[in-house]
């Protein structure tokens, strides 16, 4: 069902808490209108910055939770990205991820056309910090990404050039990521919406509208619902325990 008021962001302000050298934090709480969103900035030039991404084994079907896999790989900041398929079978559930998914130059799952991706520059080994930047495509068929050597695909782009896609006006638990106009800065967020008496979640254009307030130029949907998970130096920050292990994270990790 279409929502009767769609929520304006356009005047929205984050005061940020600094997290590490690199990036800042804040949990933006509009309890008049309950909802919740937790919100990151990351600076991809930061010196030491490591960009840490799963699946990281090829055929992998490894599931976790956000909080196992920031501590793994000891990220300040860890979130899932790509949706994914759960195969059943007579004794046991498989997992795999649904889109592009290139780890290192591996690419671990397959582009698939209708769906988005955000890429990341200058993270190799030896490749100086300010060349570091990412980019957004609203296809993962771009003929762009076939060389690329880091990749997250999600669902689809909502904002391009600061101007908002249009989608049905659904409501729920959202993780999204934006970039600025230079996209050397990273904008992420989690939407909290499994508890809607607390907080009832976004739809994709109150998100673009949302990050284009913080300073995006793009922004991109990753898996939501109660796949969204979020993590700040290994802990979750959702206001509710998540249940749900997934297969594909992006974090940032600082060596």
């Amino acid at each position: 069902m279409p929502n009767a008021r769609a929520r304006d962001f356009s005047s929205a302000h984050v005061e940020w808490k600094p997290l590490q050298n690199c990036a800042a934090i804040q949990t933006a709480d509009y309890r008049e209108s309950q909802l919740t969103i937790h919100c990151a900035k990351i600076d991809l030039t930061a010196p030491g910055l490591k960009l840490k991404l799963l699946p990281k084994k090829e055929k992998s079907r490894d599931i976790f939770y956000a909080e196992e896999f920031a501590k793994q790989n000891g990220a300040i900041l860890a979130f899932n990205t790509t949706p994914f398929y759960v195969h059943q079978t007579k004794s046991d559930k498989k997992h795999s991820t649904a889109g592009l998914c290139v780890n290192d130059g591996a690419l671990y799952s397959r582009a698939l056309a209708g769906y988005c991706a955000i890429a990341f520059y200058g993270f190799e080994d030896g490749a100086e910090s300010s060349e570091r930047c990412a980019r957004i495509f609203a296809s993962q068929k771009d003929k762009e990404l076939a060389d690329v050597k880091y990749a997250a695909g999600g669902f689809w782009q909502i904002l391009k050039d600061k101007k908002i896609i249009q989608f049905k006006e659904l409501r729920d638990s959202r993780t999204a990521v934006g970039l600025d106009k230079s996209g050397q800065t990273l904008y992420a967020i989690a939407v909290e919406g499994e508890n809607p008496a607390k907080s009832s979640g976004l739809t994709y254009m109150e998100c673009a509208d949302f990050l284009r307030a913080l300073g995006c130029q793009n922004a991109m949907q990753f898996d939501g619902g109660s796949s969204t998970q979020f993590c700040v130096n290994g802990k979750s920050v959702l206001g509710y325990r998540n249940y749900v292990k997934v297969p594909a994270f992006l974090g940032f990790a600082l060596e």
